[in-house]
């Protein structure tokens, strides 16, 4: 059987990432600066920030949901699948890999793990059976 994707690189990953944060993250945050009104407002409410980040996560999951891309993704050429049967993922799992990858940042050892595989995958795509590869 022949192979259909390739798991895309870590430098491939994280442009697409950064992509992702600044076409669907900072407008978001704009937009709650925005209402809040101040630096100083935004700043203290810690609520907000967190349902910013949280909303991130949702709209990143519902692009994944859709298409099995983000629009870094799809720049790219990216998709992510489920690594063991290389279907779409559904929505919920998608927020689960995504509260992982908070998780496994938070301690660090999320950002590190991927050097010390040799498909380059996170923890939290190998906790949550994804992987974002590049069609071959």
């Amino acid at each position: 059987m022949k192979q259909k994707a390739k798991i895309a690189t870590r430098f491939d990953r994280f442009k697409a990432f950064v992509i992702d944060i600044f076409l669907i993250y900072v407008p978001i945050l704009y937009i709650s600066y925005f209402l809040l009104g101040s630096k100083e407002a935004f700043l203290q409410n810690q609520g907000v920030i967190f349902i910013c980040s949280i909303s991130f996560g949702i709209l990143q999951a519902v692009f994944f949901a859709l298409k099995a891309q983000s629009p870094g993704l799809k720049a790219y050429d990216l998709y992510i699948i489920d690594s063991k049967s290389g279907t779409k993922l559904n929505f919920l799992r998608l927020i689960y890999r995504y509260i992982l990858f908070i998780l496994s940042l938070g301690i660090v050892i999320g950002l590190f793990s991927t050097f010390f595989r040799k498909d380059g995958l996170m923890i939290h795509d190998l906790l949550s059976s994804s992987c974002i590869v590049h069609k071959i």
